[in-house]
């Protein structure tokens, strides 16, 4: 093949492969502003029709507010280095998906700041606490797990995901009541404390499901780049 037909080819690929890159630009810009967004959309106060919910308290708001803060100053970053290996053509999957997922692990987080949220507002601020110390405990122990047999990477991670959603549905139903703590609003009406959290309970299984299955990827990427 002549050396013009092969500058043809590449000329030709280019222009999918930059449309690939911007519409995953698109694609990621909007999962970083879901994140942010479910990070922040409930710290300040809120009135409507008499119903008052207060600021989230500045011992809680004001590390969410520098997590917001790191959320976009790790995201962009990261979604710009992607995207530039995915144009450059490179190779190596696994460095390219450590940089993608991170807007992914982000947008995951905002779901567990907003569930973290209610639960402050509402006064369980210890089953917060609780839930954090038995998802880290949980986690550091399905890693060891992995790492002692690998075969079953899939099986533990899993049924670690299965014990934390379970957890973050039982912490909800015995939480207080979301009424006048926690102001949602569909329609021009407010809702109950049941929908509310409803609503965070499915964001936060959607969160855990989406980390645990980015995580589950990348670690069979890495566990098949040392076979």
């Amino acid at each position: 093949m002549s050396k013009k037909k092969q500058k043809r080819k590449a000329r030709k690929k280019e222009p999918s492969t930059f449309g690939t890159a911007l519409k995953l630009l698109g694609c990621f810009f909007v999962v970083l502003c879901l994140g942010w967004y479910m990070m922040v959309g409930h710290l300040d106060g809120e009135t409507f029709h008499g119903v008052v919910e207060l600021p989230l308290k500045e011992s809680y708001a004001n590390p969410v507010y520098g997590m917001a803060l790191i959320h976009w100053v790790i995201g962009i970053p990261s979604v710009i280095v992607a995207l530039i290996l995915i144009v450059k053509g490179n190779k190596r999957e696994f460095m390219i998906s450590c940089f993608y997922s991170v807007p992914i692990f982000l947008m995951s987080l905002g779901f567990t700041i907003q569930y973290m949220v209610l639960l402050v507002k509402v006064g369980a601020e210890s089953l917060w606490w609780f839930y954090v110390a038995a998802a880290v405990l949980g986690f550091l122990i399905a890693n060891l797990l992995i790492y002692l047999d690998k075969s079953k990477l899939h099986p533990i991670l899993f049924g670690l995901g299965a014990v934390i959603i379970v957890l973050s549905w039982i912490l909800l139903v015995l939480a207080n009541s979301a009424d006048g703590n926690y102001i949602v609003t569909y329609r021009n009406k407010l809702r109950g404390s049941f929908s509310i959290k409803i609503m965070v309970g499915t964001f936060q299984t959607l969160g855990i499901m989406v980390f645990i299955l980015m995580y589950g990827f990348l670690l069979n990427l890495r566990f098949g780049g040392e076979e």
